[in-house]
């Protein structure tokens, strides 16, 4: 990473707040929500989609054209005028002033809204995909800071047996009851200790700090992450994915933008009316004006001649869309079927965890109980403390691992909160 992009790290980190109380996956999921980039198209779409609604609105009012043209008249004009003459002169200047006010106009307003909503509710279900796709980042950060909580936490166990042991031996070797050899080789095992310590400190860091940009809020050592509970029954299987909002947005865009197709096969209806000004006029009259008012009324017949292979290409965009969705559900069952599966054999391993902890803990008791009888060696001794705290740590692993694969399994099936 570079020095400007550790920088505007620390930088944000520095600026977001911290948290103290309790941390919950559910809470992450709907804090990032809010923090991420992304959410803030929902405002910029309603804004848009009012504007656009707003300006189809205005194809009923009345439309107003005029122009003006200053020009030579070939062939010249005849005269209306009581001598009989012709216009004096082919210079003209002729203001042409149009109002037209539709009365119907095939149905184009109220489809082109139709499209209009349509689009809004396609672009804001692509959100909601992306948004959904950041809970499955959430679950990698949360996991991975709960997973190093749990080695922390064994480590310090661990530790603990070694300090009475070495309190233990201090006093034996002052007296000269025991050798110091034994005591060296206890502190070399915490030495490793303290390495192990350190290390998933710094991997704990890392993840704290990527989750503290995600949400938007500091996550430190003193913030509580609190484990979800395992539920032995799974939640439902029914997808219920916001991809699934996104193919039906879809179609209901294609079905919206076809029906512009059956509005160009419909006749518009309106009122006109219309004026001619002649500068000079016909005949002596220093201006001519000439108004005309009705009803209009226009049929193109282009679009019948398409509008079959339009249809045709309105169903192949549907087809597109269903197979999308099909594929999808076809993948998305794949990955639950598996899941599920990865969670009974994790279920099963979990369930032999508890007796192995509970006997490597009394071979340790045991190995502890005979070197302090001078019966039995230290190396034993380390050994079996190493084994005992080798098995908690893959229970610790294996219970984490299980939350985490019951937390895909609902990003998976799309009945996360």
């Amino acid at each position: 990473m570079t020095k400007v992009g550790v920088a505007s790290i620390l930088y944000l980190l520095a600026i977001v707040p911290a948290l103290s109380q309790t941390l919950t996956l559910d809470s992450c999921y709907s804090m990032a929500k809010r923090n991420y980039p992304l959410i803030k198209q929902y405002a910029l779409i309603d804004k848009t989609r009012e504007y656009t609604l707003s300006n189809a609105s205005k194809a009923y009012l009345p439309q107003v054209s005029i122009t003006a043209i200053e020009g030579y008249i070939f062939g010249g004009l005849p005269s209306f005028g009581a001598g009989g003459g012709e216009s004096s002169s082919n210079f003209k200047f002729i203001g042409i002033a149009q109002v037209n006010q539709t009365i119907w106009d095939g149905g184009a307003t109220k489809t082109q809204k139709k499209i209009i909503e349509a689009s809004s509710e396609t672009e804001k279900a692509s959100i909601d995909v992306a948004l959904h796709e950041l809970n499955a980042r959430i679950n990698q950060l949360y996991f991975g800071i709960l997973l190093m909580n749990e080695q922390l936490a064994q480590l310090e166990g661990h530790n603990t047996i070694l300090n009475n042991n070495v309190n233990r031996l201090k006093q034996l070797t002052e007296n000269g009851l025991a050798y110091k050899t034994d005591l060296d080789e206890i502190r070399v095992e915490q030495l490793k200790l303290n390495q192990k310590r350190t290390e998933f400190k710094y991997v704990r860091s890392g993840y704290q700090t990527m989750l503290s940009l995600l949400i938007g809020a500091k996550i430190d050592d003193q913030t509580s992450m609190q484990k979800p509970t395992i539920n032995s029954e799974l939640s439902s299987a029914e997808i219920a994915r916001p991809e699934l909002s996104l193919y039906k947005s879809q179609r209901n865009l294609v079905n919206a933008q076809a029906g512009m197709q059956r509005v160009s096969l419909m006749p518009k209806v309106g009122l006109l009316g219309a004026g001619v000004m002649l500068a000079p006029g016909i005949g002596n009259n220093n201006n001519t004006s000439i108004g005309v008012a009705g009803l209009s009324a226009s049929w193109s017949m282009h679009a019948l001649y398409k509008n079959g292979n339009e249809k045709q290409l309105t169903q192949q965009s549907l087809n597109k869309i269903n197979i999308q969705e099909e594929t999808f559900r076809f993948n998305t069952n794949l990955q639950v079927t598996q899941t599920s599966a990865n969670i009974e054999k994790q279920k099963a391993i979990l369930a032999e965890d508890e007796g192995i902890v509970t006997l490597q803990k009394s071979i340790r008791e045991s190995y502890q109980l005979k070197y302090d009888a001078g019966s039995g060696s230290l190396i034993d001794l380390l050994n079996a403390t190493e084994k005992e705290s080798e098995a908690r740590v893959q229970k610790a692993l294996h219970e984490i691992q299980l939350l985490m694969t019951l937390a895909d399994y609902n990003q998976t099936t799309g009945n996360q909160k």
